[in-house]
């Protein structure tokens, strides 16, 4: 694939992406240099969603990607139009971290080992899932995550019986994965309180805001 060709999927994928989770943006999702991208997101289920919703877009237009996802502390100036003045732990190891290239999903968690390993098992397990997809599984996929339909939609568009939807659900471990997600996203439950109180008590994300 060329690097126009690539450059255009980037961008496409990107921008779709931080129209569908602007509401959950911190910082904006936006490309670095090349081909790297970031964001920074207010919670871990934000963050677990974007994660999913990218590689299967990324998937489905056949471009392979890593990503690192880190978690912890931010300071500084906090805006929704850039991270560039934002700093903290994890913003600083995800850039360590992204060099393991002998994994597609790496993680970091601020001082919390044990999440640190549950948030490794659903790497595991996304990776096996989303590598071994067959066309009707992507298709299913796209619809669900990508366009939002629900499973009586997805009947009709795929051509397909309920039972046939539900077995790519299945199949896909989709069902598992959103499972998964929603036990993760209550572990850290008390840290999505934290955050909220820190960043969130009646404060304006656009206009910026120093903290500590």
């Amino acid at each position: 694939m060329n690097s126009k060709k690539l450059s255009n999927i980037l961008n496409k994928v990107i921008n779709s992406a931080e129209n569908r989770f602007k509401d959950d943006l911190i910082s904006k999702l936006e490309i670095k240099s090349g081909d790297d991208f970031q964001v920074i997101l207010k919670d871990i289920n934000s963050l677990l969603l974007i994660l999913f919703y990218l590689d299967i877009s990324f998937i489905l237009e056949e471009v392979e990607c890593r990503f690192a996802l880190g978690y912890g502390s931010i300071y500084g100036f906090i805006s929704k139009d850039s991270h560039s003045r934002m700093l903290g732990p994890g913003l600083t190891n995800v850039n360590e971290i992204l060099n393991k290239k002998d994994k597609k999903y790496s993680f970091f968690i601020q001082d919390e080992i044990y999440k640190s390993i549950l948030l490794d098992t659903i790497g595991l397990l996304l990776e096996d899932s989303l590598s071994n997809l067959t066309n009707k599984q992507k298709k299913f996929l796209y619809y669900t995550i990508i366009e939002e339909k629900d499973f009586r939609d997805i009947e009709s568009l795929m051509k397909v019986k309920q039972r046939a939807v539900y077995y790519y659900a299945e199949r896909s471990k989709y069902f598992l994965v959103m499972n998964i997600f929603d036990k993760i996203a209550l572990s850290f439950e008390p840290d999505r309180k934290k955050v909220e109180k820190i960043y969130y008590n009646g404060i304006k994300l656009d206009e910026g805001l120093n903290s500590e």
